[in-house]
């Protein structure tokens, strides 16, 4: 697959039941590859283990399953999201990261549950979010459905205003990799490291710019410019970017649950003119063999 031009139709961001999705990684493909997508990136939060199911269900499929995983990182002391694409999933500094990431995952989550404890008022809330989510490492969408389902909060928009989001009682920061660490690891496994979903950090224009100019140094190659619901400024902005820093163009919806109406697997606007697909960065290692 080295060298490869991108499909008409594409994700390289999306969540499987591995993470914070609600589709497991063989749902997830089969919903994939009924809404058309040819080449599809299962990018689940700091683990790998969706992908051999999901390679299986591909093959049944005839759908192209490139490797995939987002990194949570720290650049600034900001959290930043950074997925890696079409990486060797054996790599040995790739399969170090993961564990350390996953490690981290479930401190965290340990201490989100016993902060809601006293907080919501509940008894176990670890155990509850770890038995929902199917995962010692509960990230905090799971914990914002078992607060649902517990009766404490109208729904999990509320769940994190109330308790998860950064400055309430539940939230926990986590010592996550460093973005060169995690530039490096991917790197090293022959994957292709993409700045994540650049809009979403509020951040001004000339801290973004920084941010694309630390990563370039450190060996970032691309950036997601195509994904749902930018308004013009947005796009305005993501083209400048691509204009002004060495980085090839990547798209994903970041589909997490077909609850999500208005958010469609491989629905994605066309890449600004001129730009460099991610697919043409692809080595031979980027597909998953079932």
């Amino acid at each position: 697959m080295t060298g490869s031009r991108l499909p008409d139709i594409y994700d390289f961001h999306c969540h499987s039941t591995a993470s914070d999705g609600v589709l497991s990684p063989s749902e997830l493909v089969r919903a994939a590859a009924e809404a058309g997508v040819q080449q599809l990136a299962i990018t689940d939060h700091d683990t790998l283990a969706g992908l051999p199911e999901a390679a299986r269900a591909a093959a049944e499929h005839g759908l192209e399953l490139v490797s995939g995983i987002e990194l949570s990182v720290v650049w600034s002391k900001r959290e930043i999201h950074m997925v890696g694409l079409g990486m060797d999933t054996t790599a040995p500094g790739l399969q170090a990261l993961v564990a350390a990431q996953q490690h981290a995952r479930v401190n965290r989550a340990e201490l989100i549950g016993k902060r809601l404890d006293k907080a919501a008022g509940l008894a176990n809330s670890y155990g509850l979010a770890a038995e929902l989510a199917g995962t010692d490492a509960p990230g905090r969408p799971w914990f914002a459905r078992m607060l649902v389902a517990a009766g404490k909060v109208r729904d999990e928009q509320h769940a994190f205003n109330r308790y998860l989001k950064a400055g309430q009682s539940a939230y926990v920061s986590t010592p996550w990799a460093t973005l060169s660490d995690a530039v490096a690891a991917v790197r090293e496994a022959g994957g292709i490291p993409v700045v994540a979903h650049p809009v979403r950090y509020g951040m001004t224009r000339r801290k973004l710019r920084q941010l694309l100019a630390d990563f370039c140094e450190d060996g970032g190659l691309a950036l997601e410019v195509a994904m749902p619901r930018l308004n013009e400024a947005q796009k305005a902005l993501l083209d400048e970017c691509l204009r002004d820093f060495p980085l090839h163009a990547s798209g994903g919806s970041d589909f997490h649950t077909p609850a999500q109406k208005w958010l469609t697997l491989g629905r994605l606007p066309p890449l600004p003119d001129g730009a460099r697909a991610v697919s043409e960065l692809f080595g031979p290692h980027a597909a998953v063999a079932a």
